[in-house]
């Protein structure tokens, strides 16, 4: 087997995709999640999480053993589902798989879709030899806008969609208050943070109220961008918040004429999607922000050229 295709087996470098599922689906308000995995993978997920000050009360595990790896894990998760209490008029029903369960094929959207009736059901695949955080999150949003398949609506003017929060980043809910700030001085508003503490299913489905997207990490976001653009033809920039926090500083040629790029991105973005403010003021804002960024501890870096 070639190294190529080898490359997709190795172990996680940094954190591992289900963390970033977990994470990606505790975002959602009144959410149950379910980590179909054994007891140690579950215990790991949970004291990262929880280092990062993201509440676990409704994270449960399925603990599978050596047996429930030969002759499949379905008892286990059924015996979760009934644990968690999962019924119809919970927000979400969200289930990350480990790389173990992964293999044996479980049928875990069935199974879940019969002890959980009326709940929306979203599965991810985010085993530790399936990629790293942002892979995992990628997967179970793209899970979670397919369980809630969010319809075309009128879009406001000057309002626009975060998609790529991560609130695992350093100083993740101060970069986000600044990021708001700052599209508020342009005029635009924003209506939903993907990723963000509290997104609640409401503002999911209502998605395509929104102008259009802001993609604020490209590894977090671009698959979920372009969901947006195939199912309801939304369309989205690249800004991103840092270099250090995306996996590429530049764009591919497939991602060109798709995203709009620049370091002007978000203020020429503006007028055409309804958006109306003066220039100058955005120059003027922008050289504020440049200033504040000396003496903060803290503030958004600007999108790159």
């Amino acid at each position: 087997m070639t190294p190529d295709r080898l490359a997709k087996w190795r172990p996680a470098e940094t954190l591992p995709a289900i963390t970033g599922a977990a994470a990606a689906f505790l975002s959602v308000a009144g959410a149950k999640v379910v980590l179909h995995s054994p007891m140690w993978c579950a215990a790991i997920t949970e004291m990262r999480l929880e280092a990062w000050g993201i509440p676990c009360e409704w994270l449960f595990s399925t603990f599978v053993e050596e047996n429930d790896l030969f002759f499949g894990g379905e008892e286990a998760l059924r015996q979760t589902l009934l644990e968690a209490r999962v019924a119809k008029g919970d927000a979400l029903l969200g289930v990350a798989v480990n790389c173990a369960l992964a293999l044996i094929g479980d049928d875990v959207r069935g199974i879940c879709t019969v002890f959980a009736p009326g709940v929306p059901v979203a599965v991810a695949e985010a085993g530790g030899f399936t990629g790293e955080f942002d892979d995992g999150y990628g997967k179970a949003f793209l899970a979670v806008l397919e369980a809630l398949r969010p319809g075309p609506c009128p879009p406001t003017p000057g309002t626009v969609n975060l998609i790529g929060f991560s609130p695992l980043e350093e100083h993740a809910a101060e970069n986000l208050a600044e990021i708001k700030r700052q599209l508020f001085w342009r005029g635009i508003e924003v209506h939903l943070t993907f990723g963000a503490p509290g997104t609640t299913v409401e503002s999911v489905r209502e998605a395509g109220r929104a102008a259009f997207n802001v993609v604020l990490h490209e590894g977090r976001g671009e698959a979920i961008a372009a969901w947006f653009q195939e199912h309801l033809g939304q369309p989205s920039i690249f800004a991103p918040l840092s270099d250090a926090a995306n996996k590429k500083k530049r764009p591919t040629r497939r991602h060109r004429g798709r995203f709009a790029y620049g370091k002007k991105a978000l203020i020429h973005a503006a007028p055409h999607f309804g958006a109306s403010f003066p220039p100058f003021l955005c120059q003027v804002t922008d050289f504020v922000l440049s200033v504040l960024s000396f003496i903060m501890p803290f503030s958004i870096a600007k999108p790159s050229e």
